[in-house]
């Protein structure tokens, strides 16, 4: 299956520069995706992981944290099923608070929590 990740690019050429240094910095930290959370056995689970996805948008909005930081929407479009679908990037962060927020348990998930206590 060939997927291919769609990018917005400014229409301006200088539109960039406007972005800021914080943006570009926060943006190179969005490195997991939902896809990566396979490994909770959920994966299937659309509505589980939107729960859990605005659990966490939730905590940052508490906290004061700007969640454009740590999670972001993208479209990725599957030439093969001609789909175009919604994906989100997330931060170590934002991914090991998604973690925190699926409300089901296996040996893997048990496995991950572990590792996220002994940071």
């Amino acid at each position: 299956m060939k997927i291919v990740n769609i990018s917005r690019y400014p229409s301006c050429k200088h539109q960039f520069s406007s972005w800021g240094l914080e943006d570009v910095f926060y943006n190179s930290k969005l490195t997991y995706s939902i896809g990566q959370l396979s490994f909770t056995g959920n994966h299937s689970t659309a509505m589980i992981m939107e729960e859990a996805l605005q659990k966490s948008l939730q905590v940052c909005y508490l906290l004061g944290i700007n969640s454009r930081h740590h999670f972001k929407k993208v479209f990725i479009y599957d030439s093969q099923l001609e789909e175009l679908r919604i994906d989100w990037l997330m931060s170590r962060n934002g991914f090991n608070l998604m973690v925190m927020q699926m409300p089901t348990i296996n040996e893997k998930m048990a496995r991950w929590l572990w590792e996220l206590s002994d940071l």
